[in-house]
């Protein structure tokens, strides 16, 4: 059974979804959007006050949109939804999908993803996998056209999860001839869709990207897979903590890295190694 199938069996619940594309694709315009990446190595054994506290770390750090795994969408939707009518308001979920799941069963997806409170899919994709350009075109059409009647506008994301070779060169036009409303890319690119670029949470990556005329971000696997750490310790939790800090310094001008220490995760400009010591961090936390 496909994963976010299983997942609305398990997840089915009336939070709404935010209103679709215009909204997204306006956030994505920014100079710098960042979009946060959350995913855990074991979704099912996760508390909810630790998912949502990630959630709202995401909002309140000024994050653009959250794109998580089919587990994590309902718990993320529905901590966005309280925050409508303040400020910052909730921030539009991506449910993080694969092309060839997609084709097999769009419909379904889509309607799950929409049920469960996503309000765009990421449409991950892999070159080996669609070695014909012309077949993978065709695919995303009939995907995007399908998420489109359900009011969930779509992003590319070629190659995303590939160990840092992320995005794929002409994404963006791509993206612009399939519908989509950004792409995940390896560089700056002129016309088409928005560019996104792919950031692991190093000084060096970030800087790479930065070279290459990428504003826009998704930050890779925030929590470093365990949304959880520390969480049944203090509130925010470290996860969140880092969160806050990776976002900061996605939409800082300046040379800023993420340290971390014995009293928590915090700002340096010391040309550090962010996710080494970040990991390093938690690495010594303990359970």
């Amino acid at each position: 059974m496909n994963i976010i199938i299983a997942c609305l069996a398990l997840l089915l619940h009336p939070a709404a979804a935010l209103a679709a594309g215009g909204a997204l694709a306006k956030a994505l315009a920014k100079p710098r959007p960042v979009i946060v990446h959350v995913w855990d190595a074991k979704p099912a054994e996760l508390q909810a006050y630790a998912v949502e506290d990630v959630s709202m770390a995401c909002r309140e750090a000024g994050a653009t949109a959250v794109l998580a795994s089919p587990e994590l969408i309902g718990v993320i939707a529905k901590e966005q939804e309280t925050s409508r009518g303040n400020f910052p308001g909730p921030l539009p979920v991506l449910a993080d999908c694969d092309l060839k799941d997609l084709t097999d069963c769009p419909e379904e997806i889509c309607f799950g993803a929409k049920t469960l409170g996503a309000s765009a899919i990421g449409i991950r994709y892999y070159e080996v996998d669609w070695p014909d350009a012309g077949a993978l075109e065709e695919a995303l059409q009939k995907v995007i056209a399908t998420s489109e009647e359900s009011s969930l506008p779509a992003i590319l994301l070629g190659e995303f999860g590939a160990d840092g070779a992320e995005g794929v060169t002409g994404a963006t036009t791509l993206a612009s001839s399939v519908g989509a409303v950004a792409a995940l890319t390896k560089g700056g690119e002129d016309g088409g869709a928005p560019a996104i670029g792919c950031w692991d949470g190093s000084e060096r990556g970030l800087q790479r990207l930065r070279s290459a005329g990428i504003g826009g971000l998704i930050v890779k696997n925030a929590c470093r897979g365990n949304v959880a750490q520390g969480a049944h310790l203090k509130l925010p939790s470290p996860a969140a903590l880092l969160v806050t800090k990776l976002v900061k310094a996605a939409l800082s001008k300046g040379d800023k890295t993420i340290w971390a220490g014995a009293g928590g995760v915090g700002m340096t400009g010391d040309g550090g190694d962010a996710q080494a010591t970040a990991d390093k961090y938690f690495n010594n936390r303990g359970p």
